[in-house]
């Protein structure tokens, strides 16, 4: 038996061995001789070379080429029979969530798609010209260049893999047992688990429960996206608040630090190592941004820069403030502190190229401190 069901031309076009009917005349597109679709009661449909002496290892020992090509396929037929319900994908931080395909009357599945000049992706949905997903199948390397949103990289023999060649498209689970020997409080915890009624006889209870099974239909992406909307639901829960003379600072300006921060692009991609502001205390012009000091001290120097840059910016320079530190909302232990714009010795201010260098000093003690593994 062939060990990928790899599939055979039929008018030039490719055909899957699920698709295929008996009497046709396929071609090995390895090859190009006339191949065979064995397809009974035992085995699973696949496509052979007639018996006799051959060269060709197509179906025997299929290349790199002939697996990403088998993939493509695959995918699109499950988008053409609206198989695929989900696709599970990552954020930076861990999370793991679902985006639903949504089907839709017009939908048209391609393969090879031309999206541009420069970008040809390996399956498309499109509806009247609108596109509307984009699966790109990685078997050695990644995708680099630049595809239209939203698109999903599966990994070819983790698919292959998962899901018994495209044949079941199941939610990954630990010791998930046959329905029909579990028992009864374990039924009701998948089904509670699922969000599904609890209600019915046992009998009931399992036919609800192979329902959940069943629209959980999913494949899994390699690309991890930005952020999910958990996640920046708890990048926003944070406080900013003023304290001196009435009229100091507006409530204004405070919130629309806020507002600067959480919209910044470096806010997301800082938060996966460093984690979410606790709060933000402006005191008469001179800013305490509290984090989390464990998470700050353990993050990369790359990271620590983005971030201390991103409240030097939208604090600063939108503010003209120059005063600013981070700390442990909890501890009060100081992590980083702006340099001083004044010189008391000989009272003059430091020029920017001054403060710059500064600067630099403190990045270089970060980086000694973390070498030492101070904390």
């Amino acid at each position: 038996m062939t060990k990928f069901p790899l599939g055979a031309l039929l008018n030039d076009e490719y055909c899957l061995p699920c698709n295929a009917e008996k009497g046709l005349d396929y071609i090995c597109p390895g090859c190009g001789e006339s191949v065979i679709l064995r397809k009974g009661e035992i085995n699973a449909p696949h496509f052979a070379h007639r018996p006799g002496e051959r060269r060709c290892e197509f179906y025997d020992h299929p290349g790199e080429g002939e697996v990403h090509k088998m993939v493509k396929h695959i995918i699109a037929d499950l988008l053409r029979k609206r198989k695929i319900k989900k696709v599970v994908r990552s954020c930076p931080t861990g999370c793991k969530y679902d985006v639903e395909i949504k089907y839709e009357e017009g939908d048209e599945v391609i393969v090879e798609y031309p999206v541009s000049a420069k970008c040809i992706v390996d399956v498309i949905v499109i509806n009247n010209g609108i596109i509307k997903y984009i699966f790109e199948v990685c078997d050695t390397h990644e995708t680099t260049r630049e595809t239209p949103e939203p698109w999903f990289e599966i990994d070819a023999k983790k698919f292959l893999k998962d899901t018994k060649n495209g044949t079941k498209l199941t939610r990954e689970r630990k010791h998930r047992m046959d329905i029909h020997v579990m028992k009864c409080e374990d039924i009701l915890q998948e089904l509670y688990e699922g969000e599904a009624s609890l209600k019915g006889t046992l009998e009931e209870r399992r036919a609800r429960l192979q329902a959940v099974r069943d629209s959980e239909e999913c494949v899994y992406c390699m690309r991890t996206q930005k952020c999910c909307d958990s996640c920046k639901i708890r990048m926003t829960k944070f406080t900013a608040v003023r304290v001196g003379s009435p009229g100091f600072c507006s409530d204004t300006r405070i919130s629309g630090l806020r507002d600067r921060i959480i919209s910044s692009k470096e806010y997301e991609e800082c938060y996966p190592e460093i984690g979410a502001i606790r709060s933000i205390l402006d005191q008469k012009g001179d800013l305490s941004v509290h984090v989390d000091s464990y998470k700050f001290k353990k993050s990369s120097e790359f990271i620590q820069r983005k971030f201390i840059n991103m409240i030097k910016r939208e604090w600063c320079e939108a503010e003209d403030e120059p005063y600013y530190n981070l700390e442990d909302e909890t501890t009060g232990v100081r992590l980083f502190e702006s340099p001083e714009p004044w010189d008391a010795r000989n009272g003059q201010f430091y020029t920017d190229e001054e403060i710059a260098a500064q600067e630099e000093e403190i990045y270089a003690l970060l980086a000694e401190f973390r070498y030492r593994g101070f904390t």
